[in-house]
């Protein structure tokens, strides 16, 4: 059944809201995954730094809070947990990519949505996720060819190029130095997530490669 150009407007705009409140989400929930992976980071490249630092330093505070004169704290063995901290950061480097991944598809789909309702329109009556922002200054001008601020643009290749490819220099440097030569099934444990990791950067990788 056909509807009339001005249903069919309505009907755009109201979808094009709901696209964009979508992407806020998935938008949001990736930066926090992005600064967990971060942080998880950080402790790891610390731990490798100073081996056993972390272990001590937590079982300090456990010691202090938990432990008393009668009763002292018994130390924590750290082994297991240290595997288990691997596969977390498998869990937030997968989530991460997919987010990542999502959110680009869906700002090139509300690009093409705003295409369409400027079409039914006319003139350039919704630019936000499109044209403008990919102009100079966010307001886009009929006819007038201009690109994104520098300082914008050499951004992204942080988050595209330049995360995966340190993250794959930590694990792969943490694997080396830690795990060479494998001797229980934690470390064989903590090298099969590792690759895991790296092959899944990899595999992110070639998406942004390949996604012009």
């Amino acid at each position: 059944m056909a509807i009339s150009e001005d249903k069919r407007a309505e009907l755009l705009l109201s979808h094009h809201k709901e696209t964009y409140d979508n992407i806020l989400y998935h938008w949001k929930t990736r930066n926090r995954l992005f600064s967990f992976t971060l942080i998880l980071i950080a402790l790891m490249a610390l731990d490798t730094y100073r081996p056993g630092l972390l272990s001590q330093l937590i079982n300090a505070y456990l010691s202090k809070n938990l432990g008393n004169e009668k009763q002292p704290f018994s130390p924590v063995d750290f082994s297991a947990i240290g595997s288990a901290i691997w596969f977390v950061l498998l869990y937030l480097v997968i989530q991460y990519y997919q987010k990542s991944i999502l959110v680009d598809r869906q700002y090139t789909y509300i690009s093409n949505l705003e295409e369409q309702i400027c079409t039914v329109m006319g003139d350039d009556y919704v630019t936000r996720e499109g044209k403008a922002y990919l102009s100079s200054q966010g307001v886009y001008k009929t006819g007038v060819n201009e690109k994104r601020p520098l300082y914008l643009r050499t951004v992204g290749p942080l988050y595209y190029v330049a995360f995966p490819v340190m993250l794959m220099i930590i694990v792969s440097a943490k694997i080396l130095m830690e795990n060479m030569w494998p001797k229980t099934v934690f470390d064989y444990f903590t090298v099969i997530v590792g690759a895991a990791i790296i092959a899944y950067n990899l595999f992110y990788l070639r998406w942004v490669f390949r996604r012009k």
